[in-house]
């Protein structure tokens, strides 16, 4: 798999660790250090950046705001990722009767002109929810060398019964198109881990995370 999936659910995971350890809001922390990094573009001929802090900002605000995220009684996680040249920002809403089960998942994303928005709302739903998937479930053992699993009744996917409402929304842009068929995987385990421990009180450290939890149905 793609390293972005691991590096998102890591880095996206820690910095909602370091923002609870300064007592400050998941997405105002995230906030300042793009802000900050915006301020070091600005004023620094010699900083550079690989993405555009601006457009990051954009879908965390937008993410937040469909989300009422910290302004609602619902346990929420946020991540936001920059992959294959695309801003995405997702947040998973525990549901409101099972600590350890996911209700929603909003996703704002930056591509650039949507063309066909159709297709790409299913795209994006189609991202979020492998992510999810990938996150919960997926497992290859080894054993000498040789897969343990041959086959799908061997290795676990998500299924359509459990999947949560996805909520997709496109950023209004007049830039050329980016990627889509892979920027919304990323940023879902992240979400849905920090969901987790706002539930839980659990921080996930490793995939997949159903051998973390003390119930398999975390997802729909």
């Amino acid at each position: 798999a793609p390293v972005t999936i691991f590096l998102a659910f890591a880095e996206q995971s820690f910095l909602d660790e370091i923002a609870e350890r300064l007592n400050q809001n998941p997405v105002d922390f995230r906030l300042t250090l793009l802000r900050y990094a915006q301020s070091k573009l600005d004023n620094d001929p010699t900083f550079e950046l690989d993405y555009e802090p601006l457009k990051m900002i954009g879908v965390i605000e937008d993410v937040a705001s469909a989300a009422s995220f910290g302004n609602s009684s619902k346990k929420q996680g946020l991540s936001a990722y920059y992959s294959h040249n695309s801003y995405v920002a997702e947040i998973a809403e525990i549901d409101e009767k099972e600590a350890e089960k996911i209700a929603k998942i909003y996703c704002s994303i930056d591509c650039g002109i949507v063309i066909n928005p159709d297709a790409a709302k299913n795209q994006a739903q189609g991202g979020v929810i492998d992510g999810m998937g990938h996150a919960m479930y997926s497992e290859l053992t080894l054993t000498n060398g040789v897969p343990d699993q041959s086959n799908f009744h061997q290795y676990r996917m998500i299924q359509m019964p459990e999947v949560p409402e996805v909520d997709i929304r496109f950023i209004k842009s007049d830039n050329s198109p980016t990627g889509l068929g892979e920027p919304t995987l990323p940023p879902a385990g992240g979400a849905v881990a920090n969901a987790l421990h706002q539930s839980t009180g659990k921080r996930i450290y490793s995939q997949p995370f159903a051998s973390n939890l003390s119930s398999d149905k975390v997802l729909g």
